[in-house]
């Protein structure tokens, strides 16, 4: 196969596989409705055919600023809740590698992540 070939079927797949996930995605919203889910944890709705397992899950995020204000302030216990994330802006990396390569990178492990393809018929 070459690659026009390849990329044809490529679009053709990920069509299929977006209204695959859309219909999934109308489906357990419909499942919502008929079980009763906790808000956090897991939930199993057994059926004639089928043990249905669904697991609640909540998102929580910190307001970093005002976290950062009042932190003396708090209690161990509370400061004990929060793990602090280092993350590597890769903007000022790529600026500070221009200069010095090394100072960062003995601290930071690097590895290939999965590539993303995006592919469009010429034209469009």
């Amino acid at each position: 196969m070459n690659i026009d070939q390849l990329a044809d079927q490529w679009q053709q797949y990920k069509i299929i596989e977006q209204t695959a996930a859309a219909n999934r995605k109308a489906i357990e919203q419909q499942m919502q409705e008929l079980i009763d889910i906790k808000l956090e944890g897991s939930t199993t709705e057994e059926t004639d055919h089928f043990e249905i397992k669904v697991v609640g899950k909540v998102t929580r995020s910190l307001d970093v600023d005002l976290l950062q204000e009042d932190w003396q302030n708090l209690p161990k216990a509370v400061q004990d809740c929060v793990k602090w994330k280092p993350q590597v802006d890769t903007k000022l990396l790529r600026a500070l590698e221009a200069i010095d390569d090394m100072t960062l990178a003995r601290y930071m492990t690097t590895k290939p992540a999965k590539p993303s393809f995006s592919i469009k018929p010429r034209g469009e």
